[in-house]
């Protein structure tokens, strides 16, 4: 017990320091702190706000009306078997890579208000349905930083494989603490799907004008709270590459990653993706260094997210019971297997503006109107992968009958 309230004491006394030390740093940098603020809130309300806001609203949507209750029965062949984790997962996971973080952090928190998953089964959820969105690995950094499409695709690949295979191995996490799953006395099909879709929407007994309010009032809160997070960190970043911190760090990490054959103009950048992905990005592309080591670093910090991701996913479920020190210990996996990855992809599949070095040109401004139709079109997408999971789950529930009437 005593050690318990040292343990309290010592982290409540390090977070005042903390909240001390960046206040200090914003009066002391008051104009670079003003400037970074304005970078963030330009970021929000130019990308992340038309991205996110039409799938915070259809999800919403679509788990009031059942759908996602009509997937699951559909999914759960697949899903349970591969990852231990119900047919929910798979929207979650369709979601997560259609549209990017935070998405998957935020639905699994209302499957978890629901009571539609467990807390074990929202740790292995959050383990592989934690994902980048393809615009930011294609366009913004592939196009956008990298100058090279080729690169956004060994960096998107990578990174959505290596999520699968942590998926994978999270499906041993905590063998002995799930429900056993009921006996399933005929296979689901789509019968079942459409029973369970009309039992969800006599349960939700709003009508649509509800449900497309309740949707919008409460994807608007998430996305002002996102919007919070990425205007603090973007302060955050600023002040600790003005102040020189992520410099002297990276020379003191020098001699550890610099055996690997990691150029050491590269990790000042990789430094500043530990704290913000899109900041390290932008480093690391900027740095006169190949382009391979470019990607297999760019994969990494896309896939840890950073920390304004992680603490934007610890919002979302402080709450749930889930632990947010597990979640991390994936993405740092999630990070080495993608750049592994890469590593290897390039290797397979070689391509000749892979090797060579490039000088930076700065991301294309993107109208708002061109964000908010690529996100509806993602929106589409996302649909039609459901729908083609849910096509192959069926026909494979077809093709061996007797083996889903038996308890898995």
């Amino acid at each position: 017990m005593h050690k318990r309230y040292a343990l309290i004491k010592l982290q409540s006394i390090t977070l005042v320091m903390l909240c001390l030390l960046v206040a200090c740093f914003i009066i002391a940098f008051p104009r670079q702190s003003f400037q970074a603020a304005l970078t963030g809130l330009d970021t929000w309300l130019r990308n992340v706000f038309p991205a996110l806001l039409p799938f915070f609203i259809t999800s919403e949507i679509m788990m009031g009306i059942g759908l996602v209750d009509f997937f699951a029965i559909l999914l759960r062949p697949v899903m349970r078997p591969l990852f231990r984790c119900p047919g929910e997962s798979s929207f979650i996971w369709a979601m997560s890579i259609t549209s990017g973080y935070p998405v998957g952090a935020k639905l699994t928190s209302s499957f978890l208000e629901r009571g539609s998953i467990t807390v074990h089964e929202a740790q292995r959820i959050m383990a592989f349905c934690s994902t980048s969105g393809p615009l930011f690995m294609l366009g913004a950094v592939g196009i956008g930083m990298l100058n090279s499409s080729a690169a956004g695709k060994v960096i998107a690949a990578s990174h959505y494989i290596a999520s699968i295979i942590v998926g994978l191995i999270f499906r041993f996490y905590m063998p002995s603490g799930h429900k056993k799953a009921k006996k399933i006395d005929n296979p689901p099909g789509i019968k079942a799907a459409f029973a369970a879709l009309l039992a969800a929407r006599k349960k939700d007994s709003r009508t649509f004008g509800e449900m497309l309010g309740d949707a919008v009032r409460n994807s608007m809160n998430a996305l002002l709270y996102i919007g919070g997070f990425i205007v603090l960190f973007s302060v955050v970043i600023n002040i600790l590459l003005k102040t020189g911190f992520i410099s002297n760090v990276s020379r003191m990490l020098a001699p550890l990653l610099l055996p690997l054959g990691i150029k050491p103009q590269l990790l000042p950048g990789l430094m500043g993706g530990i704290f913000e992905m899109t900041t390290g990005c932008k480093l690391i592309s900027q740095a006169a260094a190949p382009l391979s080591q470019k990607i297999i670093l760019s994969a990494f910090v896309i896939s840890w997210s950073g920390f304004s991701i992680h603490f934007q996913v610890m919002g979302f479920l402080s709450k749930s019971g889930t632990s947010i020190g597990l979640y991390i210990m994936a993405k740092f996996l999630h990070g080495i297997l993608a750049s592994i990855l890469a590593w290897t992809i390039m290797k397979i599949w070689p391509q000749p503006e892979l090797g060579v070095f490039h000088q930076f040109s700065p991301q294309p401004n993107t109208s708002f109107s061109a964000q908010l139709q690529s996100a509806w079109q993602l929106v589409v997408y996302c649909i039609l992968i459901l729908s083609l999971t849910a096509l192959i789950s069926l026909i494979m529930v077809r093709l061996n009958p007797s083996r889903h009437s038996k308890r898995p």
